[in-house]
């Protein structure tokens, strides 16, 4: 498990400001400094979690977690925060921070859902941290930070709630957030009005947050080397264009048999079939919304004989054929 490196940059920032030498401390944390401007590196969950802890124990700022957004940018997200930036609604940025969490953090799943006329983000984590609390600041004043760069300053939710109890001064949480806030919640979330959620962004750009998403795919499929899974995504999408996609021949690019391939992904509770189809789901969401690729084009990209074969899986996958989709998506412009 591990975190995209430059994510440690606004840490680095924030312990200048504070009148302290980040150095010492990164390498205490076994995290090489130069790391945070190399945007092909992972830190290592354990390492990331160390250099957290040690940056939070030497600030001694009680809302170290809330101030961590001074110093964040989207583009800390490299790929995926250009895609957040260029993304036509705040609905479809957080659709794309759910797809792809596992870009920027190994542990942290972000959640949807819609009830009457509220959209709900949700945050939870897959390893329990002993400053949870101030995993739950960071991690809620970047995302209004992310809002707020690509919906203006005055961007507010409808509410934010916390899982963790009301601290004793509560002053600079709502000075940030500017909304109500409710603590000792069920789940750590952002609410916002539906409304506001699909509300088109002045600088959105379809065809660059495609192509940023699409490198992000092709990011996470690579990442991992040691991840038989990600092994087999990198040798699907490398193979869509051409066609060479069977899991015999992916298995002959990994130096294994086919036999060898099912038993190793059967133990990560997945199949071949499964990953072509999660690739190809990834990859359609992408190309469909690219006005310049045509039906017959996106069809081969994927790696389908004939656009009948596409459509089929495309309706499967979403409940609309595409042709709707784009259809729906033109009329929006």
């Amino acid at each position: 498990m591990s975190f995209f490196a430059p994510l440690a940059g606004p840490l680095w920032k924030q312990l200048e400001d504070y009148g302290l030498d980040p150095k010492p401390i990164f390498e205490k944390a076994g995290v090489d400094p130069e790391c945070i401007y190399d945007a092909n590196a992972r830190i290592p969950e354990k390492s990331f979690s160390s250099l957290f802890q040690l940056s939070l124990e030497a600030s001694h700022d009680p809302f170290f977690g809330l101030r961590t957004e001074k110093y964040f940018r989207p583009a800390h997200l490299g790929a995926l925060g250009f895609a957040w930036l260029a993304s036509t609604t705040i609905r479809t940025a957080f659709e794309r921070m759910s797809r792809y969490s596992k870009f920027f953090s190994a542990v942290l799943n972000v959640t949807l859902h819609e009830e009457a006329d509220n959209f709900y983000i949700c945050f939870s984590s897959a390893r329990p941290s002993q400053y949870e609390n101030v995993r739950e600041d960071s991690q809620l004043a970047m995302t209004m930070k992310c809002c707020r760069v690509i919906a203006g300053e005055r961007f507010r939710a409808a509410r934010v709630t916390f899982r963790q109890k009301e601290p004793p001064d509560t002053s600079y949480y709502f000075e940030f957030f500017r909304c109500p806030l409710e603590f000792e919640a069920a789940e750590t979330s952002m609410v916002i009005p539906v409304e506001l959620a699909d509300m088109r962004l002045t600088g959105s750009n379809d065809e660059l947050a495609n192509l940023n998403e699409h490198i992000v795919v092709k990011y996470l499929a690579h990442a991992e080397k040691t991840d038989v899974v990600n092994r087999v995504k990198a040798g699907i999408i490398d193979g869509l264009g051409s066609g060479d996609v069977t899991e015999t021949l992916i298995a002959e690019k990994l130096h294994m048999t086919p036999r060898n391939l099912h038993r190793k992904l059967a133990k990560e509770d997945t199949s071949f079939k499964h990953l072509l189809n999660e690739v190809r789901q990834d990859l359609a969401h992408q190309y469909i919304h690219d006005r310049t690729m045509t039906l017959t084009e996106i069809s081969f990209m994927l790696g389908f004989s004939e656009v009948s074969s596409f459509s089929r899986a495309y309706k499967s996958w979403t409940g609309k054929p595409p042709s709707e989709v784009r259809q729906s998506a033109s009329g929006k412009l």
